[in-house]
């Protein structure tokens, strides 16, 4: 008889107060969640979309920001917005990455994003963007237009 050791599976314990806190993303079109490094933002946001997204009617995408030149930074994140909506990602993409001149402009792309069904932008890392971009453009990009889009922003404090 061969015995089978059970497959490592991670548990995670999350309070109530934090459990309360995960599911108010399901009716927030933005939230910021920001702790220290190390503290489990990612991986609660990413265990509270597992348990709760219905990946049938929602979409998920997850963008994680490195410590990359801000410009590859900003078109990778284009090309996550492109999946959501194709047309806000290439007027982005032909404003290129965000200036004093141009940012009210990438603002007004950012607000007009639209989507017919429920989708997640998850944008972890984001204090690697926020060192490089116009603080505007985290506004517009909490201000979008789809009324089915959930932005999350994970950052470091």
């Amino acid at each position: 008889m061969e015995c089978r050791k059970p497959k490592n599976i991670d548990i995670h314990y999350y309070s109530d107060r934090l459990k309360n806190k995960l599911n108010n993303l399901r009716t927030a079109r933005a939230a910021i969640v920001e702790a220290p490094s190390g503290y489990g933002k990612t991986t609660a946001v990413r265990d509270y979309l597992d348990g709760n997204v219905h990946m049938q009617k929602s979409s998920v995408y997850w963008f994680t920001a490195t410590d990359e030149s801000p410009e590859t930074a900003f078109h990778r994140l284009c090309r996550e917005i492109e999946k959501i909506d194709g047309r806000a990602a290439e007027r982005l993409l032909r404003i290129g990455f965000p200036n004093a001149v141009t940012i009210g402009e990438a603002c007004e792309a950012l607000r007009s994003i639209r989507c017919d069904r429920e989708s997640w932008l998850v944008i972890d890392n984001f204090q690697f963007l926020n060192d490089s971009l116009h603080p505007s453009f985290l506004t517009g990009l909490l201000e979008h237009g789809g009324l089915d889009l959930h932005i999350v922003i994970l950052t470091q404090m």
